[in-house]
C-alpha cells in the first residue's frame, strides 16, 4: 500500500494514562522470565562450548594454553570452508505435488473400464438408444476428477513460482544466509531457521530477515514525532531535525511500497533457548516450549511492539552480560569489547501447551504484546527448523559435538607438532664453544657479524696459535622426522570427519588405490550430511508452502506470477491436505557435470527409437547438462525439417531430376525420407545404411 505522507505528519496519538498490570498477569509474567533463565542455565555448558568452537575456528586453537607467537596451521578453518562448499552449492530446487489419493467414486482405475464405458456410450449414440447411467457416472467422475488435479497443478505451480520469488527477495540473499547456516552446523553443532510471514502493517523484530521495504522508516518516524509531541524532544535536539529530513526524503518518494510475504530469519545458535524436556532438537521433541532471545535498544521496543518499557528493564550488552548502564544505550560505548550497552533482553516464547505466542521483557513486568496465538499456523506449531550432522543418542546431551569439537584434538597436536619442530631447527642453528673470558665483545662482535672477504684479528688469539684452540663448534643433534610427523594425524583425521591428507591440499603418500577408496568414504560421509540437508529443507519448505497457501490473497499471487495464476480463496485447508512442497534430492550440492553429461549421451540413443519422443525436449535437457546458454526457442521453427531431413531431400530432389523421375515433394510428406540415396563410387550401401544407433 503507498504510505500517506500527510497521515505521518499528523499520527502523533495521545498518551494513554499507564495501567498496571494485575497481580497474576505479573505472576505469569515473572514465571515465564525464570523459566527461560532456568533453561538458559540448564543449557549453559553447550552455549559456552559453542563459543569456544568459534574461537578455534578463528583462531587456529582453543582455549589459553596456545597464543599466536606460537605455530598455528589452521585446519579447522580448511574443514569448514571445504565442506560448507561441498554441501551447499546452490539454492535448491522445490518441487510441490499432488498427495497420492483415491480421488475416483465411481471409476475403478483400470484402462479396461474406461475403453468399455467409452465404447458402450459411442454404441448407443449411434444406435439412438439412451446410454447406460453406469458408464455415463464413470466418463462424468473421470472428467471430475481430471478437471480437480489439473486445478491443484496450477495451484502447485503458483507455489513453486512463489516460493522461488520470495528466495529471491530475501536480503540477505537466501543463498548466502543458508551458507552461513550450514557453516554455523559444522562450527557450532547446530543451526535453526524460522519462517515466517511480513504483513504490510507489522514490522517484525528480526531485523535481518525482514524484505526490503521502508516499514522501519515509518515505525522510526511514529516513534519520534510522538516524543516530539510529549515533549521529550525539543525543537534544538538532533532527533527533530532527523525527523525532518526523513520526513522530506519520504514526500521525495511518496509512491513507496510496504511489501509484505515470506521470510525466513537465520537465528544464531544460542538465542534459541529450548524447554529442558526436550529429548532431540530436530522437531523438538518432547518440548513445551520454546523461546527466540533478542537484544532489542528501547526505542526498537518501542517502534516495534508500541510500547515504552522506559527504565522497567534489565539492561544487558551485545554479548548477554548485564551492563551498569540505564535504559539510555550507546551504539559508540567506552568500552570497545562491548559497543552496546543499556540493550533490553526480549523473548518471543511459543507455548505449544497453551497454544499461545508470549513476548515478554527480562526485568519488565507486563507482556510486549497481548498474548495470542502465533502470527501463522503451522502443522508443527514451532516456526524454528533445526540441523544438526552428528547427532548420537544421549540421555543428558541435546545438542551434539560439532566438526570443530571432533578435530580439536588433531589441531593441537598438529601445533605441536610443527612447533617442536620450528624449535628444533632454531636449536640446530650453528653455534661456537670458547672458554670462559676468552675473548672480548669486540672479538665476539667480529665472529658474529663478519664482512665478506675480511681478515680477523682477534685480541685472544696469540701469534701462531690455532683458532681451533680458542673456538670450537658445538655439536648438533640431528632432526629425526618421525617424531614431528603429522601423517597420523591426518590418518585420525579421516576417522573422525572423514577428511583425508590430499583434501587440505598436501601430497599423501599413500598409493592411488588407498587415495580413491579414501575419498568414496569421505563421499558417503558427506552424502550422510547432504541427506540431513535435504530433509531439513524440504521441513522448511512444506512449512513454507502452508503459510503462502493460508496467508496470501489471490490479488498478491497474481501481481507476482500473472494474470493466468490459480488460487484457492475458499476452503484453503483442503488444498493444504492436497499440495506439498519438498525439496528435489540433492539440489543443493555442487552438480556434477561429467556424470550427467555422460548420462544423458547413454540415454539419448534409446529416446530417439522410442514413438512420440519430442526432438525439442532432447535438445534442452542436452544444452542443459552441458551448461550452454544457447536459447532454441528462436531456432526452431514449427514444421520444419530437420537439417539432416533437408540435405538428404535435397539430393534426392536432384537424383530425381537427373533421371527424369517425379521430384521427391510430390510424392507426399514421406517422399524425400523413401527416395534411394546416392550411393558412393565405387559402389557400396550408401550413407547412414547399417549403422547401429
Amino acid at each position: 500500500m503507498a504510505i500517506e505522507i500527510e497521515q505521518l505528519e499528523v499520527a502523533v496519538v495521545e498518551e494513554e494514562e499507564d495501567t498496571e498490570p494485575t497481580t497474576r498477569r505479573e505472576a505469569l509474567v515473572s514465571h515465564l522470565i525464570e523459566r527461560v533463565h532456568n533453561a538458559k542455565e540448564y543449557h549453559e555448558k553447550a552455549f559456552r562450548q559453542m563459543k569456544v568452537d568459534m574461537d578455534a575456528v578463528s583462531k587456529g586453537y582453543s582455549g589459553t594454553h596456545w597464543d599466536d607467537e606460537r605455530y598455528v596451521a589452521n585446519i579447522l578453518q580448511r574443514h569448514v570452508a571445504q565442506r560448507t562448499s561441498a554441501l551447499y552449492a546452490k539454492n535448491p530446487k522445490a518441487v510441490a505435488q499432488r498427495r497420492k489419493r483415491m480421488d475416483y467414486r465411481v471409476w475403478d482405475g483400470s484402462e479396461e473400464t474406461m475403453k468399455e464405458a467409452l465404447n458402450n456410450l459411442a454404441k448407443a449414440k449411434m444406435q439412438g438408444m439412451p446410454p447406460n447411467p453406469q458408464d455415463v457416472a464413470v466418463e462424468e467422475d473421470y472428467k471430475n476428477v481430471k478437471v480437480e488435479r489439473k486445478q491443484f497443478d496450477k495451484v502447485a505451480e503458483c507455489l513453486v513460482m512463489l516460493f522461488e520469488y520470495f528466495m529471491d527477495e530475501q536480503h540477505p540473499t537466501f543463498k548466502s544466509q543458508m551458507k552461513a547456516l550450514v557453516r554455523r552446523v559444522i562450527t557450532t553443532s547446530v543451526g535453526f531457521v524460522k519462517v515466517g510471514y511480513q504483513r504490510d502493517v507489522d514490522r517484525l523484530p528480526d531485523i535481518s530477515s525482514k524484505i526490503s521495504d521502508v516499514q522501519a522508516q515509518v515505525d522510526h518516524l511514529r516513534r519520534i514525532a510522538e516524543e516530539a509531541e510529549k515533549g521529550d524532544i525539543g525543537q534544538d535536539d538532533k532527533e527533530m531535525e532527523e525527523l525532518m529530513l526523513s520526513l522530506e526524503a519520504l514526500q521525495n518518494e511518496p509512491l513507496s511500497i510496504i511489501q509484505e510475504g515470506l521470510v525466513f530469519d537465520f537465528p544464531e545458535c544460542d538465542s534459541i533457548i529450548v524447554d529442558p524436556m526436550c529429548r532431540q532438537l530436530r522437531g523438538f521433541v518432547g518440548a513445551n516450549w520454546v523461546a527466540h532471545e533478542l537484544y532489542l535498544s528501547p526505542e526498537e521496543i518501542k517502534e516495534i511492539y508500541d510500547v515504552d518499557v522506559k527504565d522497567k528493564f534489565l539492561a544487558y550488552d551485545m554479548k548477554g552480560n548485564e551492563s551498569t548502564g540505564t535504559s539510555h544505550h550507546s551504539y559508540f560505548g567506552s568500552s570497545l569489547d562491548n559497543p552496546r550497552e543499556g540493550l533490553a533482553l526480549v523473548w518471543e516464547i511459543y507455548d505449544k501447551n497453551a497454544g499461545l505466542l508470549y513476548v515478554v521483557c527480562d526485568g519488565h513486568n507486563d507482556f510486549l504484546t497481548e498474548p495470542d496465538s502465533p502470527p501463522i499456523k503451522l502443522e508443527t506449531f514451532w516456526p524454528f527448523f533445526s540441523l544438526c550432522f552428528n547427532e548420537i543418542e544421549h540421555k543428558d546431551l541435546l545438542y551434539p559435538p560439532s566438526d570443530i569439537k571432533l578435530l580439536a584434538p588433531m589441531q593441537h597436536e598438529y601445533n605441536r607438532a610443527r612447533q617442536g619442530l620450528r624449535e628444533h631447527r632454531r636449536a640446530n642453528r650453528p653455534k661456537y664453544a670458547t672458554p670462559a673470558g676468552m675473548l672480548e665483545e669486540e672479538d665476539k662482535e667480529k665472529l658474529r657479524n663478519p664482512p665478506a672477504n675480511s681478515v680477523l684479528e682477534l685480541q685472544a688469539l696469540a701469534s701462531g696459535q690455532k683458532v681451533d684452540d680458542v673456538l670450537q663448534p658445538v655439536k648438533q643433534i640431528g632432526i629425526d622426522p618421525n617424531l614431528y610427523e603429522v601423517k597420523t594425524i591426518f590418518d585420525d583425521v579421516q576417522l573422525v570427519v572423514g577428511q583425508q591428507e590430499a583434501n587440505f591440499g598436501q601430497v599423501s603418500k599413500g598409493t592411488a588405490t588407498e587415495t580413491s577408496i579414501a575419498e568414496s568414504s569421505r563421499m558417503s560421509a558427506i552424502g550422510a550430511n547432504i541427506d540431513d540437508l535435504d530433509s531439513f529443507m524440504s521441513e522448511i519448505t512444506r512449512a513454507a508452502g502452508q503459510v503462502l497457501l493460508l496467508e496470501m490473497s489471490k490479488e498478491e499471487v497474481i501481481s507476482i506470477c500473472g494474470p493466468g495464476a490459480v488460487w484457492p480463496e475458499f476452503k484453503k485447508e483442503d488444498v493444504l491436505n492436497e499440495i506439498y512442497l519438498h525439496i528435489e534430492a540433492g539440489s543443493t550440492g555442487k552438480p556434477n557435470k561429467a556424470i550427467e553429461l555422460q548420462n544423458i549421451e547413454r540415454i539419448i540413443p534409446f529416446l530417439i527409437q522410442i514413438p512420440g519422443i519430442d526432438p525439442k525436449f532432447l535438445g534442452r535437457e542436452l544444452l542443459k547438462r552441458l551448461d550452454d546458454k544457447l536459447d532454441l526457442t528462436e531456432a526452431i521453427v514449427e514444421k520444419l525439417p530437420s537439417i539432416v531431413a533437408q540435405n538428404m531431400m535435397q539430393g534426392a530432389k536432384a537424383q530425381a531430376q537427373a533421371r527424369g523421375g517425379q521430384p521427391p515433394e510430390a510424392q507426399g510428406s514421406q517422399g524425400g525420407t523413401n527416395a534411394p540415396l546416392p550411393r558412393p563410387p565405387g559402389g557400396g550401401k550408401p550413407p547412414g545404411i547399417g549403422v547401429n544407433i
